[in-house]
């Protein structure tokens, strides 16, 4: 993700929040893993799923996936809570954060023509411009191959979920090889906003240990 020029749109006034560490990418590679490990070693970590105190809830506590408005407000809450570490912290991990919102939504857009992804897109840019959502200064983007997915997940795939399918978790990993060129047709202010923020690539299959050490030290550069 490399800086791009700034045009009108008022979200492209955002700046990143460099103390903000977002662990994304592909289900079952490794993001709830490292950052349960990266809590153990005592930093502040915001789960994937909050509750209204804060708290991370079980993935068998997650809305189900035709709660939206459920979603989006988890996101709304993680970005409220990360504010406020902000504010007492030097850095912050956060596993996941509302880009995840625009990957389903691209994910499974063959079945709808798009229109879960406009509408989502419509959403971030307006949270993103009043300041609701936060644009982290680091995506830690991991990869793993659609089938090593299905695998390692096999044991808690939830029914119904499109990333339960190889074709949709196909599209979803080229969703994040380069989001800001995946949302540019739906929206060139957030593919802009999404340039902004530095990448770090890792591989779901990487030594985990080596991943750790490598994020830990991601935090004494920002």
């Amino acid at each position: 993700m490399t800086a791009s020029s700034p045009c009108s749109n008022p979200i492209t006034t955002v700046a990143p929040e460099r103390r903000l560490i977002v662990l994304e990418g592909m289900p079952g590679a490794g993001k709830t893993t490292t950052a349960n490990a990266l809590a153990a070693d005592g930093h502040r970590v915001v789960g994937e799923y909050i509750d209204d105190s804060d708290t991370t809830i079980a993935v068998s506590a997650h809305p189900d996936i035709s709660d939206d408005d459920a979603h989006q407000l988890n996101w709304l809450r993680k970005a409220a809570q990360s504010t406020a570490l902000l504010v007492r912290n030097p850095f912050v991990y956060v596993d996941r954060d509302w880009l995840s919102a625009l990957s389903y939504a691209y994910s499974s857009a063959v079945a709808d023509g798009g229109a879960l992804l406009a509408e989502r897109a419509a959403w971030a840019e307006h949270h993103l411009a009043v300041g609701t959502l936060l644009l982290p200064g680091t995506y830690a983007v991991y990869d793993i191959d659609p089938a090593a997915s299905l695998t390692r997940r096999a044991g808690r795939l939830r029914p119904g979920h499109p990333w339960n399918r190889l074709n949709a978790l196909e599209r979803l990993r080229d969703f994040y090889r380069d989001p800001s060129r995946a949302l540019h047709p739906v929206s060139a202010a957030l593919a802009a906003a999404l340039s902004q923020p530095s990448r770090l690539d890792i591989s779901g299959r990487d030594d985990r240990r080596d991943v750790l050490a490598c994020l830990s030290c991601l935090a004494d550069l920002v």
